[in-house]
């Protein structure tokens, strides 16, 4: 059955103009490349976790009327798109209108097409882009999921990113540390080189938040953030990084970015509110 959907989807790319595919399934196919087409396996736990969802859904409703339309009416389509967007953005691969999926598991196999663009995560990149340059939120969301991922050392850190409105931010905050990126050039501080990647996860284990202008540039990282998270609409449960980073977003024009040191969750936060939360538990 892989053999004769994996023939069907290279034949849709090509049609389409697509170069790549991404293969959802409990084995991992050593093909890097079919027929000219590029094939992304994605990690074996999204698709643990995508046949847990089916299942539930089989267990839950009558599979009569739910399975006919459950790929593309229901959240498991949508959980799909966003995580397989998600890893677009870690992968450096460039966002599609036609994505192409090939589910390959044991309660489902099929093909989905879907338009990245239209992904909850692009949304959240198109909306911010009013106030800091869209390249500059990838960039750390990609960093962001690669804490969610990889941690730091072998454990789990949590880390935060309070980006643009520079001046008033830094107004409402302080410094805890010595700031590690004081006194370096702006050209080797930008949050868009991936050269610096690194240094930025070996900074991540720090207490505090990074300070980023909206056109990349790392102005601190250990800041200390005061203000005042008590008028706040937000789902319970946040910890004190979420609240202070909604309630700089509320307080100035920055955009937030967190990550849950206990889950892995990445949040964005606009103007005090919940703009997008990836799950943890995708990566």
């Amino acid at each position: 059955m892989f053999e004769l959907l994996l023939e069907k989807a290279v034949e849709i790319a090509k049609k389409l103009n697509e170069d790549h595919i991404f293969v959802i399934s409990h084995e991992f196919y050593d093909i890097d490349d079919f027929n000219g087409v590029k094939i992304y396996n994605i990690p074996k736990k999204f698709s643990n976790y995508l046949e847990s969802m089916l299942f539930s859904f089989e267990k839950d409703y009558d599979a009569e009327k739910v399975l006919g339309s459950l790929i593309e009416k229901s959240l498991i389509a949508q959980n799909i798109l966003e995580y397989v967007s998600s890893l677009s953005f870690l992968k450096n691969i460039p966002l599609s209108e036609n994505c192409i999926m090939l589910i390959d598991l044991e309660s489902y196999k099929g093909l989905i097409v879907s338009n990245q663009k239209k992904s909850r995560v692009n949304k959240a990149i198109q909306e911010c882009s009013d106030r800091i340059n869209p390249e500059v939120l990838k960039a750390i969301i990609n960093i962001a999921i690669s804490v969610s991922l990889k941690g730091r050392e072998g454990r789990k850190i949590g880390t935060a990113f309070v980006i643009g409105d520079v001046k008033e931010v830094m107004k409402r905050s302080k410094q805890m540390i010595i700031n590690p990126f004081e006194g370096h050039p702006v050209e080797v501080r930008n949050i868009k080189d991936p050269y610096i990647w690194e240094s930025i996860m070996e900074f991540a284990q720090l207490d505090g938040v990074f300070i980023v202008d909206e056109e990349g540039t790392i102005i601190s990282a250990g800041r200390y953030l005061d203000v005042s998270a008590t008028n706040l609409d937000l789902r319970p449960g946040l910890g004190t990084r979420h609240l202070a980073c909604a309630a700089i977003s509320q307080e100035t024009e920055a955009i937030s970015v967190v990550v849950s040191e206990s889950g892995g969750d990445i949040t964005i936060f606009k103007d005090g509110k919940e703009l997008l939360r990836i799950s943890g538990i995708l990566f």
